[in-house]
């Protein structure tokens, strides 16, 4: 009995410390709660529920509810869509804009919408009271496009001020150009801004045949930036900050409403709700970020590991750029800088009768055009059509991976392992001279 009481004793001693620190913790938080929140606080409330808003609507998804295999990548890319928030809009510093390449979309940090592999992004943000000069060279480029939103997407006052092909811009020796941005009209090139608007989102596509090809190069600069000390404008007032958390909280809900859910509810439905086929969006329909100048065909694959799908192009497009690549459930880009998860028209082995035909499977059938699902049992796949003549819909058959001989047609092009692996190598070499280590 004595032994008993001396522990009863010792574990009040013991927790007697942390019961006070949770009385103290509690008595904050209780404070915090019912006093009244400055706009910074409100802001920041506001932000957390969105993001937990978001967290429950990826659960209540029949692809996490019945999958187990799609959970974790789930609360993956809502914290990816976080980070991204924070990228696009609390870091960008408007009184000295440049083009931001490694935290916009690229490699696996954040690919949410499934960017291209081959396309070169990046991203700005400019003030409409302001202009700008954008200049750089072509270099290798199979086509640069610009395209210039009033907002950051998910915005209510966020619209399309306007696309653009540099094809269209004048160019120098070498592929130079310089084209100015700006809400005012001025001789030569331009790319227009509204004046009414202080946070342009700007997105740049730069789409490569190979990732060891010359990307050119391209800069931002302001033409009137005022001296630091006049600047009328603070990125770290309360009123900035709150409004820039709004945006962010904004952007988290497009992200995860409109890519980690929607795109996959679309393909689905552009396929007439079937698995393993493709259907056509044609243009800028695809999200508030597509491009008139694309074409898509997109799909849902779902494959069991004895099974394999057959993506055929009878005749592929004349057109500037076209390629294949696989997704998971949520729209994110399967690895595609350590695997062969994608094919394109630069390095896409062509049969006899001058159609494509590729294999989308688990494992590795020796095919040259084969995309490697990573052992996803569900994905997407999205074919890319830019500047195009025609708009083909890729047809789609699924067949047991160990008859996958009865349905290629003699003379389909194979690899050897050796051949695979150097190819491998050959990607990851391209992937680290194009975005670095």
């Amino acid at each position: 009995m004595t032994r008993w009481l001396l522990g009863i004793v010792l574990v009040m001693v013991t927790c007697a410390p942390i019961r006070a620190e949770y009385k103290t913790m509690n008595a904050i938080l209780t404070i915090t709660t019912n006093a009244a929140r400055t706009p910074v606080q409100a802001a920041w409330a506001r932000f957390q529920a969105t993001v937990d808003e978001m967290r429950i609507k990826m659960e209540n998804t029949p692809r996490f509810r019945d999958n187990p295999q799609n959970r974790a990548k789930a609360y993956y890319t809502l914290l990816e869509a976080q980070a991204m928030a924070y990228n696009f809009v609390v870091a960008p510093r408007l009184d000295h804009p440049r083009i931001q390449v490694e935290t916009g979309w690229q490699s696996h940090f954040y690919t949410l919408g499934q960017n291209g592999m081959d396309l070169y992004y990046g991203v700005a943000f400019l003030d409409g009271k302001r202009s700008y000069r954008i200049s750089g060279r072509m270099g290798d480029l199979r086509l640069m496009l610009l395209q210039v939103l009033s907002g950051l997407p998910g915005r209510p006052e966020s619209k399309t001020v306007g696309n653009y092909d540099f094809d269209q811009f004048k160019k120098g020796k070498d592929g130079h150009f310089s084209v100015v941005m700006s809400a005012t009209q001025g001789d030569g090139d331009h790319i227009a801004l509204l004046p009414d608007s202080g946070y342009h989102f700007v997105l740049i596509r730069r789409l490569m045949g190979d990732w060891l090809d010359d990307p050119g190069e391209l800069t931002i600069e302001m033409l009137d930036p005022p001296p630091d000390h006049s600047y009328d404008h603070d990125d770290f007032d309360e009123a900035t900050m709150s409004a820039r958390i709004d945006r962010a909280a904004d952007f988290v809900r497009y992200l995860v409403e409109q890519f980690n859910i929607n795109l996959y509810d679309m393909y689905l439905k552009q396929a007439g709700g079937k698995k393993n086929t493709l259907g056509l969006l044609p243009g800028v329909v695809t999200s508030e970020v597509g491009n008139p100048v694309s074409n898509y065909a997109m799909g849902i694959f779902e494959l069991e590991p004895d099974e394999a799908l057959i993506v055929e192009l009878p005749q592929p497009p004349k057109s500037a750029y076209w390629s294949f690549q696989l997704g998971d459930v949520w729209s994110r880009s399967l690895d595609f800088w350590n695997y062969q998860t994608d094919v394109n028209m630069t390095h896409a082995a062509m049969d006899a009768d001058g159609g494509f035909r590729a294999v989308i499977a688990n494992h590795d059938p020796g095919i040259a055009n084969w995309m490697d699902t990573r052992n996803r049992s569900e994905g997407t796949i999205v074919f890319r059509n830019y500047r195009s003549a025609d708009q083909p819909i890729p047809s789609v058959r699924k067949v047991k991976f160990s008859e996958l001989a009865k349905y290629l047609p003699p003379g389909t092009r194979r690899v050897t392992p050796a051949e695979r692996a150097a190819a491998l190598a050959r990607r990851r070499a391209g992937f680290f001279k194009l975005h670095g280590e």
